[in-house]
């Protein structure tokens, strides 16, 4: 039958679910095209969607109530939680067929922000990567200084020693910012999610209701 053929599929595309969250979900789902009385293929896909469609608003879902948990444990969510997250979003976000309109700004939007958080990060990255390398190379100069005139090499020692300090100090304001960045964002997902996707969703539903009555 066209159900269990959709349920199968989607089934594959929820791999990245525990086997208890995949059979949760995949009942649901056949419960719910059962009590809705959808038959065929075209049936179903007009109701939920395709299942990969379907599948990345279920993973979407599942990675939201997996983060908050974290944030219930914690201030913030570890940092590859809210990227899972983001990441996920984004693709049901893509995926929704609601994505017209001010939900399609709101998504450019999220892309946008996304994209000069990943920019500031990179040119935040080589500048670290840049500081570690002149550590070592005033240290290995003042170093062999030390052998030729011992005031210069102590110089050199000293500047590495004052980079290694602010190194010392720039990685963890890094790490915390990075955190706090990534939490707005996953906020600003999940905002963004429940207004296109879940909103989306809702309207169709209601128009499916009024058209049954």
């Amino acid at each position: 039958m066209d159900r269990e053929k959709y349920l199968t599929e989607l089934e594959e595309y929820l791999q990245p679910l525990t086997p208890e969250e995949r059979a949760d979900a995949i009942m649901y789902y056949s419960e719910y095209i059962e009590d809705a009385g959808l038959e065929t293929r075209q049936q179903i896909e007009e109701s939920l969607g395709s299942p990969k469609s379907l599948s990345r608003k279920v993973l979407a879902d599942y990675s939201i109530r997996s983060t908050e948990k974290e944030v219930e444990n914690q201030r913030t969510a570890k940092p590859a939680s809210n990227v899972k997250m983001i990441w996920l979003i984004l693709l049901a976000l893509l995926a929704s067929p609601f994505i017209l309109g001010l939900g399609g700004v709101l998504v450019a939007v999220l892309i946008a922000v996304i994209c000069l958080v990943v920019a500031g990060v990179f040119a935040a990255g080589v500048l670290l990567c840049g500081g570690v390398v002149l550590l070592g190379v005033l240290l290995y100069t003042g170093i062999g200084m030390l052998f030729t005139s011992w005031a210069v090499g102590l110089f050199y020692l000293g500047l590495g020693l004052l980079v290694l300090g602010l190194l010392l100090v720039a990685f963890p304001i890094a790490y915390w910012l990075v955190r706090v960045i990534l939490q707005g964002i996953g906020n600003l997902s999940r905002y963004l999610y429940e207004k296109v996707v879940k909103k989306g969703d809702q309207k169709k539903g209601d128009v499916t209701d009024e058209e049954d009555l």
